[in-house]
């Protein structure tokens, strides 16, 4: 039976599984490789952890599992990532992560420009600091003598290959989430490059996401004790592959993650692309695309404001659930206290990363437990915010296949039903980008015919039924979490890096 090795490269962590074609995982494990945060605006982390949590996990489950069991090994990781090589093939930078918005000046005058539109129709993204077009149009401005010593501007994953085979490939939808690729033709998108000054030998070759390579460096080998060759298969960025983990095809379904972030998507067979431009569209293969968008501020919100505000630090599931238990003492709407989460600024649906974080309606019987409560209703208005111009024009959704560490708990869980107002479906898959992986490194030595003909083996949990009289609590007080940002937007700018009012203005 067909075994892959799925490797999900996060921006805190990497996840390493076996899978097999009945859904059975025999082996997983995690390692730390934790975000640096120089400033509010600098986010990045160091490539060399990186690479040597994902070889340190590898060779445990090339050890563990047996070389001779294992087919096949797969990729998944997280997008907008960028560093800078030299010619030699050193890195001249860490990786500046998807929270990195150094780039907000460059993301404005790209605007008043009036080419950001442009870009959107030909790239199906959004402009937005997050991605690497606006980080090197930075790196040109600001810092032009590392510009000029630039090779290559590559992602973690491009990275991981590079250490591994030597050679700088990427992946249609990690290619896709760099705002330089023709989502249409899917080759580099000359717009793009004339806007950030560079020509195509400057970024890597696109190869489609079954691309597989066998020439591992023996270095590499001989730290996995390979004896054979195993294709190592470059696969596709976390949120498209959290689809397919989850078995998310239907235009009936959507899926939801919460990490670090969250995002909300659907699958479909053809490239579509908003009037304005609100939601990404990510090609995963030839024939399906992955529509959605992505927020900023998923889990790491509640770490913050537990950690940080609380003195609750979330060190295990049991503080996590105390947290839930303790912020669900006080009933839905938190009492008409309203939260936007925007502590990293945002990206789906407003792409704004000069947007701030605000407590909004607090009075004086309010008390811990409200604020508690409105933090977490805060973020999953903001998934409710992307799930609403994704259903803008018609709504199919039947029902939203969730995943991520929050669905330990039922509270949350149920609180994302009944603000959504759908039937949610908690699967069975605890690492969905990961397993999305495994599945398409089946797909990629042709142990399946085509993606979907894996869903039955996803597997299927608990389901949640929205409670009508909670929705409509939730509904009103969206509708003033909307409002609230549509008034404050214009204010942003005035509190933010960047005008001349912070300490860390670049």
């Amino acid at each position: 039976m067909p075994l892959i090795i799925g490797v999900d490269v996060g921006t805190t962590n990497v996840k390493v599984i076996a899978y097999d074609r009945k859904n059975a995982v025999v082996f997983k494990d995690a390692a730390s490789c934790a975000m640096i945060q120089l400033s509010p605006e600098k986010a990045e982390q160091d490539p060399a952890l990186v690479l040597q949590c994902v070889s340190g996990l590898m060779k445990k489950a090339f050890e563990e599992v047996g070389q001779d069991k294992i087919d096949a090994v797969c990729f998944s990781s997280a997008m907008h990532s960028m560093i800078v090589m030299d010619k030699e093939g050193n890195c001249l930078t860490n990786a500046w992560l998807w929270g990195d918005t150094r780039s907000v000046a460059e993301d404005i005058q790209l605007r008043k420009d009036g080419v950001t539109d442009e870009l959107y129709k030909e790239t199906g993204v959004p402009v937005h600091p997050a991605l690497p077009l606006c980080k090197i149009v930075w790196l040109k401005k600001k810092e032009p003598d590392l510009f000029r010593r630039a090779y290559k501007f590559i992602s973690i994953k491009e990275y991981i290959f590079f250490k591994l085979f030597g050679v700088y490939i990427v992946d249609h939808s990690i290619a896709g989430a760099s705002g330089f690729l023709n989502i249409h033709s899917l080759l580099w998108s000359e717009k793009a490059l004339n806007v950030a000054g560079i020509k195509t030998g400057r970024l890597s070759a696109v190869v489609d996401v079954t691309h597989a390579e066998t020439k591992l460096k023996k270095e590499y080998a001989d730290l996995f004790g390979l004896k054979k060759e195993i294709p190592f298969i470059i696969g596709s960025s976390d949120g498209c592959l959290a689809n397919i983990g989850t078995g998310v095809f239907h235009a009936t379904e959507a899926a939801l993650t919460i990490g670090t972030s969250g995002a909300v998507r659907t699958t479909g067979s053809r490239v579509v692309i908003n009037e304005k431009p609100t939601l990404f569209c990510y090609p995963l293969t030839k024939n399906i695309y992955i529509r959605g968008g992505a927020i900023n501020n998923g889990g790491q919100v509640l770490q913050w404001f537990s950690g940080s505000v609380m003195d609750m630090p979330l060190l295990s599931g049991d503080d996590y659930g105390a947290f839930v238990k303790e912020a669900f003492s006080v009933e839905a709407g938190a009492d008409m206290l309203i939260f936007l989460p925007y502590l990293w600024g945002e990206r789906a649906p407003v792409w704004n990363a000069q947007a701030r974080a605000v407590f909004f309606g607090l009075h004086a019987m309010h008390t811990k437990q409200h604020l508690m409560r409105a933090v977490m209703e805060g973020i999953n208005y903001a998934l409710y915010d992307v799930f609403n111009e994704i259903t803008e024009k018609e709504d199919n959704i039947q029902q939203v296949f969730v995943s991520g560490g929050f669905v330990q708990s039922v509270e949350w869980v149920q609180m994302i039903a009944d603000i959504f107002n759908k039937k949610v479906v908690v699967t069975d898959v605890a690492d969905a980008s990961a397993i999305g992986a495994a599945i398409v490194g089946l797909y990629a030595i042709g142990a399946v015919q085509s993606l979907d003909k894996v869903e039955a083996a996803t597997g299927v949990g608990t389901e949640f039924i929205p409670d009508q009289k909670n929705h409509e609590i939730y509904r009103g007080r969206f509708a003033v979490f909307r409002s609230l940002y549509q008034a404050l937007k214009n204010e942003f700018p005035k509190l933010v890096p960047g005008n001349g009012n912070s300490k860390f203005d670049i």
